[in-house]
């Protein structure tokens, strides 16, 4: 590979999450999507606390349609109190490819829950960063997490070697 190509590629996919993150942006601040956001809104999660002050959203952002790609999110708001729009938006990508962020960034380092012991019901973090930010958290590549790609070959090619050439 050229340093060309190299250059390309990884400018193609930093263009694929902006946009993908842009989109998530104007999407939520824009009135006009309330139908996507009621669709995507979480109202509430299995043994979540009751005492919990900020919106959640999750669903797919489709990548590619003809392939079957799509990337999972979830996305917890700063609390109301401290008017959300008005926060900065961070996006969550753990390392890899194939951590999730959703299975680690969210539920065991930054996010705004804590499994209990008993498996069962979470507790809030008081560590969390959506007191501060919006946070979103984004499985990806395709494949990882509860991102999914209906094109197999995308789940063998998704190792470190083409990982490097994105980066």
């Amino acid at each position: 590979m050229t340093t060309h190509q190299y250059i390309n590629s990884s400018s193609s996919f930093r263009l694929v999450y902006f946009l993908v993150i842009g989109s998530l942006v104007v999407w939520s601040a824009e009135g006009g999507h309330r139908k996507e956001q009621a669709r995507d809104r979480i109202v509430k999660l299995p043994g979540q606390p009751r005492n919990v002050k900020f919106s959640q959203y999750s669903g797919y952002i489709t990548v590619e349609a003809k392939a079957g790609r799509a990337l999972f999110y979830w996305l917890t708001e700063a609390p109301a109190k401290s008017r959300p729009e008005t926060k900065p938006l961070v996006l969550w990508l753990n390392g890899g490819p194939g951590c999730s962020s959703i299975a680690y960034g969210a539920s065991e380092e930054v996010g705004p829950f804590r499994v209990r012991e008993d498996g069962k019901s979470l507790r809030l973090n008081p560590y969390a960063w959506n007191q501060e930010a919006n946070l979103l958290f984004l499985d990806s590549p395709a494949g990882v997490g509860f991102s999914y790609s209906n094109t197999s070959s995308d789940i063998y090619t998704a190792g470190d070697k083409r990982t490097g050439t994105y980066i």
